[in-house]
């Protein structure tokens, strides 16, 4: 359960993260006051991150976090565009960076016997198989969204009511 708490309460971050891209998309695009033209363009640059692979990190909200059950613990891998919010997720309690490829150099102020623990682990939950074949997903992001706000929610939501 502490890990879902975890996952839970890093959610609203991204979600508020990628509510003020689409703002600042809109903003820049100029289609704040056509809202529904704005988040059909953002929709649109969003589809070809999934359809042509290309990577477009100015609308690019996905934060996928991949787990996988190692004894007493969890192994994790986070997918996104954005280091910022790699950096905030490594800041949550309880959650370390713990990464480990075969083809690079032990980071430095990791011993040599402690980076083999890791790649020990790694293979342990991996062994040669895909991630997504081995651990399960969960999506921090809004699935379809994040979505324009109508003005009266924005002041709404500035001022606290629900």
């Amino acid at each position: 359960m502490q890990l879902m708490e975890l996952v839970n309460g890093f959610r609203p971050y991204v979600r508020a993260e990628g509510q003020m891209m689409l703002n600042a998309f809109m903003r820049k695009t100029g289609t704040t006051e056509d809202p529904f033209k704005g988040w059909t363009a953002w929709m649109e640059l969003r589809a070809e991150t999934v359809d042509r692979g290309r990577r477009m990190p100015a609308v690019d909200t996905d934060f996928q976090l991949v787990f996988f059950p190692d004894g007493d613990r969890f192994l994790g891998v986070a997918f996104t565009e954005h280091h910022r919010w790699f950096r905030y997720w490594l800041r949550q309690p309880l959650v370390s960076e713990y990464r480990y490829w075969n083809n690079t150099d032990q980071p430095s102020g990791i011993s040599r016997k402690e980076w083999s623990r890791w790649a020990e682990a790694w293979d342990r939950v991996l062994g040669m198989e895909p991630p997504s074949t081995q651990g399960f997903t969960i999506d921090q992001h809004e699935i379809g969204g994040p979505f324009p706000q109508h003005r009266a929610d924005q002041k709404r939501k500035q001022k606290g009511v629900s």
